[in-house]
């Protein structure tokens, strides 16, 4: 036997790992963006809730406060008009904090594993009045 017979078949072990090694790296590179993304997407729809809670300002007392209800309210139209799920609470006379769930699947490395992930967001905004600024 010539030796390049005997030495059939070892380029395609070599090129299967590189391909998986390829392959898991486009996983991470495309699934890791879809995560980042899905990151960010939560703390903006909390953060535009919560504004949106803050706007329920209650302007018929002698202070600035928020109208409690109105408030829990406004945010969770925000969520449901956006289509996801998510809390909102008043924790304070002028402060608003909602958290967001986002759910994503992934796509390349969903096949080694469950393909579903979560990710959650939040944000907190207060009701300010006035114009802050330098009095020279």
């Amino acid at each position: 036997m010539t030796a390049g017979l005997r030495e059939r078949g070892s380029v395609t072990v070599l090129t299967a790992l590189a391909a998986l090694a390829l392959l898991l790296m486009a996983g991470l590179v495309v699934d890791g963006a879809g995560r980042m993304r899905a990151a960010g997407r939560a703390d903006r729809i909390a953060a535009e809730a919560a504004r949106a809670a803050v706007q329920a300002a209650d302007t018929r007392g002698r202070t600035l406060t928020l109208d409690r209800p109105a408030a829990v309210r406004a945010a969770r139209r925000y969520l449901a008009a956006a289509g996801l799920t998510g809390t909102a609470a008043v924790t304070g006379p002028r402060t608003v904090e909602v958290s967001v769930t986002v759910h994503g699947h992934d796509l390349i490395l969903g096949l080694l594993g469950d393909p579903d992930y979560t990710m959650t967001g939040q944000a907190t905004a207060t009701l300010a009045v006035g114009v802050a600024g330098d009095s020279r």
